[in-house]
């Protein structure tokens, strides 16, 4: 799935190197000095480099009369020579005296150097790295060896026959370079290698399957067709561990149960691929149950509005860009707590098939300037790695609160990268399923919310998720107290009166079922044989205890800001 990529860099290296007449002395153009290749950890920078140093070394790239000299570089290993004042600098320095001297007249010299971040990090201030001083000194040795690369005292630059030598540097995140190593004549081009889609999932899940020689045979193209579209925002890497996973699981299931091994099943596969987490999300997901629907009490016209906002672009693309509709970007639900703000973001993640990053506003906040900043445009490019996604934002009034309000420059410089961040989400509408990013904030004040963040283009469908009616509070009575020991005495449509619940919210409804399930257990004797039962009772005495926590003035407030 990156024969393109693979096309693109070739393309940016073959002119310098074999080429250089295209490039003269005099003329107007300047040949590229490198290229930078960056993209996640897994998705196959390393084998591309690898590939390419290979082709130009063996000649399939090139000829014989042009053989590419080829030197690749582990930068980790010049970085822990830093301990010694002036080896890495002089290490590095070496690198390119050998790479200069190789490229002789029939052959250019081509320099790769992965992990460049460890050797030339933003210098000084919090990016500067664990290295300090030292690294900060190296990072400027490379900056004036990538200077010296056909200047007048290269020994290459007056060759008429054969390139000189151009870079091919790798990282994980442009972001953590110095900006200085980026502009132009240094690493001129930037090629991203992107995560896998779903064509190109299939075909990796399909070649380490077939390298299994356990696998069951009755594998089609249909049944990885279906596991690379649930292998959403998969690396490479990704799926060759999801593959060993299930391995893993057979066999552990075959020596349990004494039975000689089978085959990896359709099924090993896919629970093998729910359990492992994509690499772009591993350092910013948090542990999500994955929630139905169906596990979300009432609420038929929140989920309606959900389905149609969020589910329908991803199952029916070609319904909006046959009407030239964009989807929403953003949605923002808010109410009183504990009505489930968060179940529901959840739920949109699992019936969607997308992957879910969740924070808290307050995370986000750091006290080092430009950190908060740093962190948001992190969590937005990692979410774009792992599209389809849903980027969830608990209290984010934390983060979004109105402009001037007091909280000082670090909040409204917040605000205004995060406004920033949601002008560059695509919402499918133009890429499809690959690039689908949606930004779902959840909040109890919407009335703090700075305007500029509802506006049309950003989070424009605000959605109420208010108490539950009493339908909705006979499904959640019903979810409440699925699997518990109740007796025959319980009648779940008496509780759901007005009479007796109104008022509580679907939180305070399911601590109600567990609360009277501690009362059932309290009132056992202690040699009591059979299980505690939940009677109606113990329901009626915990609706007692446990008084509603929104109040009529929050309800007013809400039905005005609804209004309004």
């Amino acid at each position: 799935g990156l024969d393109t990529t693979l096309s693109r860099i070739r393309d940016t290296l073959i002119p310098p190197l074999l080429h250089p007449s295209l490039f003269p002395k005099d003329g107007p153009l300047r040949p590229p000095k490198g290229c930078l290749v960056f993209g996640p950890p897994g998705v196959g920078k390393s084998c591309l480099a690898a590939q390419i140093a290979n082709d130009f070394s063996t000649g399939i790239a090139t000829t014989e009369k042009h053989r590419i000299f080829v030197k690749s570089v582990q930068c980790a290993d010049i970085l822990a020579t830093t301990t010694i004042i002036g080896e890495a600098e002089n290490s590095l320095t070496g690198v390119f005296e050998e790479a200069k001297l190789n490229a002789s007249d029939s052959c250019g010299s081509l320099l790769i150097l992965d992990d460049v971040h460890l050797i030339c990090p933003r210098r000084g201030g919090l990016g500067s790295g664990s290295g300090g001083l030292g690294v900060d000194q190296l990072a400027g040795t490379l900056l004036a060896l990538l200077d010296g690369i056909g200047s007048p005292e290269d020994i290459n630059t007056n060759r008429k026959s054969g390139g000189g030598v151009v870079v091919l540097a790798i990282t994980t995140d442009p972001s953590l370079l110095d900006p200085a190593l980026r502009r132009s004549g240094r690493l001129d081009v930037e090629v991203e290698v992107p995560v896998p889609d779903d064509k190109a999932r299939a075909d990796i899940l399909r070649f380490h399957i077939a390298s299994i020689s356990s696998a069951d045979s009755s594998f089609g193209d249909k049944d990885i067709e279906a596991l690379a579209r649930l292998a959403k925002g998969f690396t490479g890497a990704d799926c060759k561990l999801a593959v060993k996973e299930a391995v893993r699981s057979n066999t552990t299931r075959s020596l349990e149960s004494g039975k000689q091994a089978t085959g990896v099943e359709y099924n090993d596969l896919e629970h093998a691929i729910r359990i492992t987490k994509p690499t772009a999300i591993k350092s910013v997901a948090v542990e999500i149950p994955r929630v139905p629907w169906s596990a979300i009490g009432g609420m038929d016209q929140v989920k309606s509005l959900l389905k149609e906002s969020i589910e329908l672009p991803l199952t029916h693309p070609h319904l909006f860009e046959m009407m030239q509709v964009p989807p929403p970007k953003g949605i923002l639900l808010y109410g009183p707590p504990g009505c489930s703000k968060t179940l529901m973001a959840r739920a949109i993640a699992t019936e969607g098939n997308m992957n879910f990053l969740a924070v808290k506003g307050p995370e986000l906040l750091s006290k080092w300037l430009g950190e908060s900043e740093r962190a948001l445009a992190s969590l937005f490019r990692r979410a774009r790695l792992a599209s389809p996604a849903v980027i969830f934002f608990d209290e984010c009034d934390a983060i979004a609160s109105k402009r001037g309000g007091g909280g000082g420059g670090g909040s409204d410089r917040l605000l205004s990268q995060l406004l920033t961040e949601l002008d560059g989400v695509t919402s499918g509408g133009e890429g499809g399923n690959k690039s689908r990013v949606v930004v779902v904030g959840a909040t109890n004040r919407p009335d703090v919310l700075d305007p500029a963040l509802t506006r049309p283009g950003r989070m424009d469908r605000m959605i109420y998720v208010g108490l539950p009616d009493e339908n909705g509070r006979k499904s959640i009575f019903d979810i409440g107290m699925k699997g518990k020991q109740c007796h025959e005495d319980v009648d779940v449509s008496v509780l759901a009166k007005d009479g007796l619940s109104k008022g509580y919210s679907g939180a305070e409804i399911v601590a109600i079922c567990r609360d009277a399930a501690l009362h059932a257990i309290g009132e056992m004797d202690d040699g009591f044989i059979d299980a505690p039962q939940i009677r109606m009772q113990h329901l009626l005495r915990s609706i007692t205890d446990m008084k509603p926590r929104t109040t009529p003035e929050m309800l007013r407030f809400y039905e005005s800001f609804r209004r309004h």
